[in-house]
């Protein structure tokens, strides 16, 4: 399963701190759309525990989410809850992009 960031930016402190969280809580679930055109999950959320899962070695839970229902948001829509970088950029235009973006790859158990 590979899974692409749609916002690349982390901070290695908070990254150390979710490491830690997750040693106890296991493996994270992750809001993600599927991109049958990439093969790859788009991640909505969760750069840090997507990081953090890889180091550990976990495989995230994906909770899906149809694209229709978030292709006319953007990154500030209070519904998705997303922290992004990119604030004001339709979610759409993430994910459409996201295999231009951070990829990370996991092993399915």
């Amino acid at each position: 399963m590979e899974i692409s960031l749609i916002h690349d930016h982390y901070n290695d402190d908070h990254l150390a701190e979710v490491m830690a969280e997750m040693t106890t809580l296991g493996a994270p679930t992750i809001r993600a759309i599927w991109m049958a055109c990439y093969d790859m999950w788009a991640a909505l959320e969760g750069c840090h525990r997507i990081r953090a899962a890889e180091k550990l070695g976990l495989v995230p839970v994906i909770d899906p989410i149809d694209y229709d229902d978030v292709c006319d948001m953007d990154c500030t829509d209070g519904a998705l809850g997303l922290d992004l970088d990119n604030p004001g950029t339709p979610v759409a235009d993430l994910v459409d992009d996201c295999y231009r973006r951070t990829v990370i790859a996991f092993e399915n158990e």
